[in-house]
Parts: C-alpha cells; structure tokens; sequence
C-alpha cells in the first residue's frame, strides 16, 4: 500500500529565504527548506503553495510549475474570508496580534490545501499558532524530521 507523500505548504518567506540564500535565516531552517525542495524534485514530498507567491518570487515560478511535485493554491473567496477571520481572532486576542494580509492568505491557503504543516521563517507567524490563533495545520519553521549526517571520505 503507498504511504501519501507529506503535503508541505510553504510560503513566500521559505521561497525567498532558499533562492535568495537570506542571511536572516538560521542554517538549520536554509538546510531543510534546501533537503525538502531536494526531495521534492525527487518526487518524495509535495510543496504547496498559493498563487500569493508569484508576487514574491516571480523569478522562480516557471521552473517551480514545471514540477509534478509542486501544487499551487489559487486564492478565492474561501481564502479571503478565512484570512480575515485570522486577521479578526489576532486583532481581537488579548494582547491584541498584527496578523498581516499575505501572512494570513498563507495560512488560509495552506489549510485550504489540506496541508501536513504550514512552513514559514517568520517566527511572528508561528507564536501566533502556538497561541491558538490560526488554524488546526500545524505552522512552524523549516525543520528536518530526520537529521541528515553527511559523512567525508576519509583523507589517505
């Protein structure tokens, strides 16, 4: 029986961070965002993302919709109203939380899309999930699941 291929929503901070090697972004975070786009090529994971994303790494998107393993969620009423009711339950949480609009499209969508995990780089947007104020899809940083040892051969 197959196992289902895990279903990674990434939103534009993880495009921009990989392809534009941010500094700001802690190497462990580079390194899975670079070992998951990795496994996707090889048809191992899915990364999903919405069409949000082509305003933000437009330089990349041909090359990504090439990818049988690459999905993108087009933003529709659904999203919008969910996002602004994310926006909303910040607003109104005690302290009240800034939820920007492309942050809150991301998490919508990637709820939408049935994703495993929404990724981001952006700290905010995960103590705001660790908060209870975004959706049940679990948002949090790049991660690996399994550390990867890479081994040098040894020096004659």
């Amino acid at each position: 029986m197959p196992t289902r291929k895990r279903r990674l929503y990434w939103d534009a901070s993880g495009f921009i961070a990989l392809f534009d090697s941010e500094p700001t972004t802690p190497s462990l975070q580079l390194d899975a965002l670079r070992a998951t786009f990795e496994e996707m090529l090889d048809g191992q994971v899915k990364i999903i993302t919405s069409d949000l994303y082509r305003a933000e790494a437009a330089a990349i998107a041909e090359q990504l919709e090439a990818c049988p393993d690459f999905e993108m969620v087009p933003l529709r009423t659904q999203a919008y109203e969910m996002a602004g009711d994310l926006r909303k339950r910040c607003h109104d949480a005690t302290p009240t939380r800034k939820l920007k609009t492309p942050d809150a499209l991301h998490v919508a969508a990637g709820t939408i899309a049935r994703a495993d995990e929404i990724w981001t780089t952006e700290t905010k947007l995960v103590s705001y999930y660790e908060a209870g104020l975004l959706t049940s899809v679990r948002v949090c940083v790049p991660h690996l699941k399994q550390v990867r040892i890479l081994f040098k051969p040894e020096q004659p």
